[in-house]
């Protein structure tokens, strides 16, 4: 059960990350483009600015995934610091089923909302996309944090604390998500450093 819970972590962190840094990449590259070809060439991109404002959309909502994973959400624990362990990790499961239950039913209605008359038949003014295009990164952002609030909740309920990252750096826990190693990473992180080792 641990590995399966540490595999679905895994890929599910990949996901998350894959999806998010491609739709921030994309309207980086999109708008370092647009400048580049308005400044140098005189062609002016007219969608360039709604693609990125919907690229940075879909960030936004596959971002906050990412801050689950991490714990990085405003909450306010009033109860924890007057509680025992065992009292904690009960507080914690059931913090994380409310989070689930929440989800489920929001989530519910992103879905619904793709269906709407008005999603399906209005367009994006420059693109020319269907509307429920732009709103698809609501239901499968609040899909992947339902994955992740699951993923939560039974790591609390067995025991396993969800966010137990210590003082370890946020490149660390990552890298070991993804499954590289963390000497790689901060090679590949650091090259001057290595050049001037070498001279």
């Amino acid at each position: 059960m641990a590995t399966f819970v540490q595999r679905f972590d895994r890929v599910l962190t990949r996901i998350e990350n894959v999806l998010a840094a491609s739709a921030l990449g994309l309207a980086a590259i999109i708008a370092i483009g647009a400048v580049l070809l308005r400044y140098v060439f005189g062609i002016f991109l007219f969608w360039s600015e709604e693609a990125i404002i919907y690229l940075i959309i879909y960030s936004t909502f596959l971002g906050a995934v990412i801050t689950l994973r991490h714990n990085e959400h405003v909450n306010v624990d009033v109860f924890g610091p007057f509680l025992r362990p065992r009292g904690k990790r009960v507080l914690a499961v059931i913090a994380a089923a409310v989070t689930v239950v929440y989800l489920v039913c929001i989530g519910f209605f992103a879905w619904l909302l793709l269906f709407e008359p008005f999603s399906t038949s209005t367009i994006t003014p420059a693109l020319k996309l269907p509307l429920w295009v732009v709103e698809l990164a609501v239901p499968i952002g609040l899909t992947l944090m339902l994955l992740r609030a699951l993923e939560i909740l039974v790591r609390n309920a067995r025991g396993v604390e969800a966010f137990a990252e210590g003082d370890r750096s946020i490149l660390e826990i990552e890298a070991e998500a993804t499954g590289l190693d963390l000497r790689d990473v901060e090679q590949t992180s650091r090259p001057d450093d290595d050049e001037e080792k070498d001279r």
